[in-house]
């Protein structure tokens, strides 16, 4: 038995965790064709009698071509879904077939850490982390108790790890992996406060910079958590703000004020040098001037503003769409599409000014040539690719895929 991870330009940085506490759990190697595309349909060449593929919602149409593809030239062998281990990563949910393989143990402490060793993907990952060009993903929690009705992980029984495990797990890969930052992919980071502080107070002699962009609810953010946070090392955080009008908030269940969320996000710039809002175009009830409104209050709070679109069936199963990125577009019409888009090109200049600012295109030149000793054929031929489509959707669109 092996298992794959199907092929997608969404998060390529970030390897798929419930796939690695599958793989980890069964001891089970992994074909990464996520983050290492190439060569491509290398999977083919392992015969094996059953074949595991971990399904996000935008990946199922690949995940059925490999099932097709594999099934024609091994007709003896079962192709199957793997889930369970989690349910949503970075917004996306899992997808299931019919008599796959699943685990039903909630998600806790007595989850192994993830051994990357089992991705073929491993050197470039390792790479990566060593030289600090990615950051290691680590999810200390599952599920969010909100009610946001655009989000797939909403309504979800929230189970968190201990903060020690968590701060265990980051030691663990710093001695053995070399990791230099981290990001927390959490639906919800901070439902717990007092295990925040703790966290922070944990791995603060790991010396390790980290963000947490992923799920930070404002409501639940105060001063003492953006100065713990900034005292552990944190450089970067992100909160869902949606919309900077009430009754948009009020209408998707958000369970938060704009007035609050002002008021996370100048607590927030006071201790930790990135903010960024995340924002939604075309929520029931917007209007182009309500969405151009929201982007006019990240240019007064001077955070990054990253805008998606709404994907009203996002929950559902097997989509195959992506809310952002240069292949994204508008999933629902409260207003035109053009002019939704429109929204969405004026957010990317934006950002793309901060970018600038930064000197990404240097930075990601100087870790670029530190890496290279270190990928392997299968790493450079994959990191070239991957240069020249940041370089060029950036240049062209303002986006870093």
């Amino acid at each position: 038995m092996f298992f794959i991870d199907p092929k997608t330009d969404v998060n390529a940085n970030v390897p798929n965790l419930g796939l690695a506490y599958a793989a980890t759990h069964h001891k089970v190697k992994v074909v990464d064709q996520h983050v290492l595309p190439y060569p491509a349909d290398r999977f083919l060449g392992i015969k094996a009698e059953t074949v595991g593929v971990s399904i996000k919602s935008f990946t199922a149409a690949e995940a059925e071509r490999i099932k097709r593809v594999y099934s024609k030239k091994y007709p003896g062998s079962k192709v199957v879904s793997l889930t369970g281990f989690l349910d949503v990563q970075c917004c996306y949910p899992y997808v299931a077939w019919d008599g796959g393989i699943e685990h039903a143990e909630p998600f806790s402490d007595n989850y192994p850490f993830p051994e990357y060793e089992l991705f073929d993907s491993f050197r470039y990952l390792r790479a990566n982390w060593e030289t600090g060009f990615w950051a290691y993903p680590v999810m200390t929690s599952q599920g969010c108790p909100y009610s946001c009705l655009f989000c797939a992980s909403r309504n979800r029984k929230w189970m968190a790890r201990s903060a020690q495990n968590c701060a265990d797990e980051l030691k663990n890969a710093k001695e053995k992996y070399g990791i230099k930052s981290f990001d927390v992919i959490d639906d919800a980071f901070n439902i717990d406060r007092k295990r925040v502080i703790e966290f922070c107070e944990l791995i603060r002699p790991l010396g390790l910079r980290w963000a947490c962009t992923n799920g930070i609810r404002a409501d639940r953010f105060d001063e003492d958590t953006a100065r713990a946070m900034k005292a552990a090392g944190c450089y970067h955080v992100g909160f869902g703000v949606e919309s900077s009008d009430p009754g948009i908030l009020e209408a998707i269940k958000k369970g938060e004020t704009i007035g609050q969320i002002e008021d996370a996000v100048v607590s927030a710039k006071r201790h930790i040098p990135m903010v960024s809002g995340f924002f939604v175009i075309g929520l029931p009830g917007s209007t182009y001037e309500k969405d151009l409104a929201s982007l006019e209050w990240a240019k007064k709070l001077g955070i990054r503003a990253h805008f998606s679109y709404f994907v009203p069936e996002m929950p559902a199963k097997n989509t195959g769409k992506t809310f952002y990125g240069p292949d994204s577009g508008p999933g629902s019409e409260p207003y035109s599409r053009e002019r939704q888009v429109k929204i969405y090109k004026m957010s990317k200049e934006l950002r793309k000014k901060f970018y600038s600012g930064e000197n990404i295109l240097p930075k990601i030149a100087v870790f670029t040539v530190r890496g290279l000793p270190k990928y392997g054929l299968n790493g450079i031929l994959t990191h070239t690719v991957h240069l020249f489509k940041r370089g060029w959707t950036y240049l062209t669109k303002g986006e870093l895929p």
